[in-house]
């Protein structure tokens, strides 16, 4: 497995926050992941099939945990930006070693507190 374009968004310490948790998200390392979920943290995926809510660390882990159920053999992140309590990353997962499985995300980010210690709210859009 490889996850690139993390070393692209060290402009700010907030920035690197969010690009670290995507590749954990890509790695699939859920004592990361749990660590920067708050306790009531809500967690919105949206794809072609509408929207499915989550609430609370242990729940958000494990659906985050899901999206990457299929092994990506290769991830991108393409950006990773933040303006206060707002953050966005976005780029694309590979499932194939072909090319042929290329995935788009996209996801938005509320940080408890302006620290950006941990995440309040997440949506995240597959396709």
């Amino acid at each position: 497995m490889n996850f690139t374009g993390t070393e692209s968004c060290g402009n700010s310490p907030k920035n690197v926050f969010v690009a670290r948790f995507e590749e954990n998200l890509f790695k699939t390392d859920k004592p990361a992941l749990a660590e920067v979920i708050a306790e009531d943290c809500v967690l919105q995926i949206v794809d072609s099939g509408g929207t499915q809510t989550t609430t609370g660390r242990d729940q958000v882990v494990e659906a985050l945990l899901g999206l990457a159920a299929s092994k990506p053999v290769a991830g991108h992140l393409e950006a990773a930006i933040t303006h206060g309590k707002a953050a966005a990353a976005w780029g694309q997962w590979e499932f194939s070693n072909d090319g042929e499985d290329v995935r788009q995300f996209s996801h938005t980010f509320w940080f408890r507190t302006h620290k950006a210690e941990e995440f309040a709210q997440i949506r995240t859009f597959h396709v």
